[in-house]
């Protein structure tokens, strides 16, 4: 049957190659990480956050004349830890009989399923760090409306926040709630920008659209109500593979695009089935709360 033609490699790579087609807010933030951690070397991946080198400064023409030394500053590096403590994991039975009699395709039958069950929860920790960033409080972003009639405003209001901060244009996304989307989506500005097509990947079908220079995502894990604009240097997003166990049958690890993977398969003779685990440990940390800004749908009652 065409299921025993897979290798472990094989069937790890098209288990996480599924993974990252499924996945959208880990595929907005930094995920290049993987040469920064040794197994064997605890469990904390130190993540370099994003260098600031200060203003530059200005040579005046009576310092040039008088022969004045030129001032150097030091590069201002932070590094911030992410812990990998929790597995995110499936694991699923191949009884005799589905194994001998149903089971005809692996990947479509059993490591695309799979997939889809780890990617409901793979963005966990990332949303939690998403939902903490807050509204800006020297210049803040106005509530939308319940109508939704203000979205505009409050899309512009966001942007500049993110303009002022000097945060760069490229690599911004806005990641949505679905009450968020459902307010966007009725922007006349929105339906040109989609008429007009994009040769782009955009993120698969999450993409609402471009606006305002963002990249607009629907991420049904955010608060239905919130919305957060964020550099991709804002956050970061780390797993990285489980050992491969020695008493497994077979087993394998993949990474690709930050993503990291281990699937294993062996036999449970008392209960006559093949038992399949996918896992990976993961996690999620803000490098810089600056380059994030968050806005929410006001309550129908605060707009009456």
């Amino acid at each position: 049957m065409a299921h025993t033609l897979f290798t472990p490699t094989q069937a790890a790579q098209a288990t996480l190659t599924d993974l990252r087609y499924l996945s959208v807010l880990p595929r907005t933030v930094r995920m290049d990480f993987s040469n920064e951690f040794v197994a064997g070397r605890g469990q904390t991946v130190n993540v370099l956050a994003p260098i600031t080198v200060g203003e530059a400064r200005v040579y005046t023409k009576a310092q040039r004349d008088a022969r004045e030394a030129i001032v150097f500053d030091d590069l201002e590096e932070t590094w911030v830890p992410i812990t990998l403590e929790d597995q995110i994991y499936k694991a699923i039975r191949l009884p005799d009989d589905f194994a001998t009699f149903t089971l005809k395709d692996a990947n479509s039958q059993v490591f695309i399923p799979m997939a889809k069950a780890v990617v409901d929860g793979l963005a966990a920790p990332l949303v939690t760090q998403m939902a903490a960033i807050e509204n800006d409080a020297d210049s803040p972003i106005p509530d939308v409306a319940a109508d939704g009639s203000n979205i505009l405003q409050v899309l512009i209001a966001a942007n500049q926040v993110l303009n002022q901060r000097k945060i760069p244009r490229e690599g911004r996304t806005l990641a949505v709630g679905t009450e968020v989307e459902a307010a966007i989506l009725g922007l006349p500005q929105l339906q040109k920008v989609n008429e007009a097509g994009d040769s782009g990947d955009l993120l698969r079908n999450a993409s609402i659209g471009k606006l305002f220079g963002f990249n607009i995502v629907v991420a049904p894990e955010l608060p239905s109500n919130f919305a957060v604009a964020y550099h991709k240097d804002a956050f970061a997003f780390v797993t990285r593979p489980s050992r491969q166990p020695q008493g497994a049958a077979w087993s394998a690890t993949a990474s690709q695009d930050g993503f990291a993977l281990r699937l294993l398969q062996h036999y449970n003779p008392t209960q006559l089935e093949d038992q399949v685990v996918a896992d990976a440990f993961y996690g999620a940390s803000t490098l810089d709360a600056e380059r994030a800004v968050s806005f929410t749908v006001a309550s129908a009652e605060g707009n009456d």
